[in-house]
């Protein structure tokens, strides 16, 4: 788990707390010096609070008042998880204070996602399960995939019209050899790396998210940025969710289940767009398979430039 993740999620778990802070209050504001009778400076208007705690008693605070003072986060998850669209709905029309706010949400089940996903799947393990022959076998794959050496004149030619220098694809194809060699050889450090990476990237799906549900909608002048960035935030909180709790149930969860999974995924999607753009059942179904293409297109591309990143990150 990259560290940047792991800071985000504390931070976003601390700002459920109803007490975000120890009081200071009656002391002089450490912003402007002004005297502080309340919970705010009446001078500068900034929180009479000390941040520093330990993270235990935050993270203790949290669950506290989250669970029985504030309420939010029980509030927020039966909607989110049962009534598709509804959430988001009701967060664009002003029904804020009630609920955790969107994007806090997404850092909250984000995190929980990833650490499932790293604590059950080790990506070092694939590589240390490749035998001996299953290694040859990719290296020679990828020479015969590059081979230069048996080229013909006439590609030759071409490549030579195209202003290509073969010594320079020559120098390419063994560098790469020799990086897919270093992979295999240190499967921990590219883990790591894939640890590293793959949150930072996929986050990127939220804003390309919104810039599709931005042109999905274009004739929709009732629908702003701010609607179609709440949805998407919502959209990837619900898939991080339930993409958690398949991987934590799913060794005692029977086969058929994974396929009502797949089938729930789709009737969210398509309902969420129902309820939260105001569509009718045709043009939310169209919608529905249009972002599902986006979607497989924009998780292919983040996997295979998170497997680049990573292995070009290991150092021999």
């Amino acid at each position: 788990m990259s560290v940047e993740l792991e800071i985000a999620g504390a931070a976003s778990v601390g700002a459920l707390t109803t007490r975000q802070s120890a009081d200071l209050s009656g002391e002089p504001c450490r912003n402007c010096g002004a005297n502080v009778e309340a919970k705010y400076c009446p001078q500068c208007g900034q929180l009479a609070a000390s941040f520093h705690r330990p993270i235990w008693t935050l993270v203790g605070e949290t669950i506290s008042d989250t669970f029985t003072l504030d309420g939010r986060l029980a509030r927020t998850l039966p909607v989110l998880l049962f009534r598709p669209g509804r959430l988001t709905r009701n967060y664009t029309e002003g029904k804020r204070a009630r609920y955790v706010p969107p994007f806090r949400m997404f850092l909250l089940a984000s995190l929980l996602f990833y650490l499932m996903l790293f604590t059950l799947v080790t990506p070092g393990q694939w590589i240390n399960t490749i035998d001996t022959d299953t290694r040859s076998e990719i290296e020679q794959s990828l020479n015969e995939g590059m081979d230069l050496s048996d080229m013909d004149e006439t590609t030759r030619a071409q490549l030579s019209e195209a202003n290509i220098d073969l010594r320079t694809a020559e120098a390419y194809q063994n560098e790469i050899e020799a990086q897919v060699a270093n992979v295999l050889d240190h499967p921990d450090q590219f883990g790591a790396e894939v640890e590293k990476w793959l949150p930072r990237l996929s986050i990127l799906m939220v804003p390309l998210t919104i810039i599709a549900l931005v042109l999905l909608h274009a004739w929709r002048r009732k629908l702003f940025v701010y609607d179609h960035a709440v949805h998407a935030l919502h959209l990837h909180s619900w898939i991080y969710l339930t993409g958690a709790f398949m991987m934590f149930a799913g060794p005692v969860l029977p086969g058929i289940a994974f396929w009502l999974y797949g089938i729930g995924f789709f009737v969210y999607l398509w309902r969420s767009l129902m309820v939260a753009g105001g569509s009718g059942i045709m043009m939310s179904g169209l919608r529905t398979f249009l972002i599902f293409l986006f979607w497989s297109s924009v998780t292919l591309a983040i996997v295979l430039a998170t497997l680049i990143v990573s292995g070009l990150s290991v150092q021999a």
